[in-house]
């Protein structure tokens, strides 16, 4: 294998994807696959959740769903615990789950995050270090006032790489990424959201220094990035996928 795609490689690696039932977060699960990786995949929707499991698995057994709600802090470790011992390790955790519902976005989004990634630490230890990679909404980074609620538990979230001090003695890196508005899903999502969709896209295009349309494989590439021994010193980083409004 060349010496720089062993880098990229997750094989006889174990990773933890939290919402991957849809969404971006399913298709960071599949690169992560695709590169190797042996997937549990967490989320609370269940008959999704098993389903996008026997798709990616083909009879592998190396994709296994567990069904859990993140905020719940009992319910989050079992599951970890679950997982290592289905696995016998854990090395990646990507924290992608969370609601956009201002009452729910608090406790799933940060408090979920905060309890995937302390019950998860043990077994990274364990292990011999860990990736955990924290999934943050471009609005936790500029001083937007729209949806106060999902605004303040991203900007809390990004104290989450706090961790990344916490947990460095362990070998445990903790990174987080910031994606922009990218193709399906998040336009979906914009479209539920936004009363014109044509006038989002519009602005935003007038923002973004680089041409043409981010998609949702671009955030998942940056998490294999992240994931994998590529980034084997970084930590503490936060890297935003926009094409350059975050910029200005």
């Amino acid at each position: 294998m060349n010496p720089l795609t062993a880098y990229f490689s997750l094989e006889n690696k174990v990773a933890l994807v939290t919402g991957a039932a849809g969404g971006i977060a399913l298709h960071i699960a599949c690169a992560l696959s695709a590169a190797g990786a042996h997937l549990a995949i967490l989320d609370d929707r269940e008959q999704e959740g098993r389903i996008i499991a026997r798709l990616l698995d083909g009879k592998k057994d190396k994709v296994r769903f567990w069904q859990v709600d993140v905020s719940d802090n009992d319910a989050v470790q079992r599951v970890m615990a679950a997982v290592e011992a289905h696995f016998g390790r854990i090395d990646i955790l990507v924290n992608s789950a969370g609601v956009d519902a201002d009452d729910r976005s608090m406790q799933a989004n940060v408090n979920g995050s905060i309890l995937c990634s302390k019950h998860v630490a043990p077994a990274m230890e364990r292990a011999g270090g860990g990736s955990i990679v924290n999934v943050l909404a471009l609005r936790a980074m500029d001083g937007a006032q729209q949806e106060a609620a999902d605004h303040a538990a991203k900007t809390a979230l990004r104290m989450g790489n706090m961790n990344a001090m916490r947990y460095a003695m362990q070998n445990i890196r903790v990174n987080s990424i910031h994606p922009g508005v990218v193709r399906p899903p998040a336009l979906a999502a914009a479209r539920r959201k936004q009363n014109d969709l044509t006038q989002l896209l519009a602005d935003r295009a007038e923002l973004q220094m680089l041409t043409g349309q981010g998609s949702a494989a671009d955030v998942a590439a940056a998490i294999l990035y992240l994931a994998s021994d590529a980034s084997r010193f970084v930590t503490g980083s936060e890297l935003v996928i926009d094409a350059g409004p975050a910029c200005r």
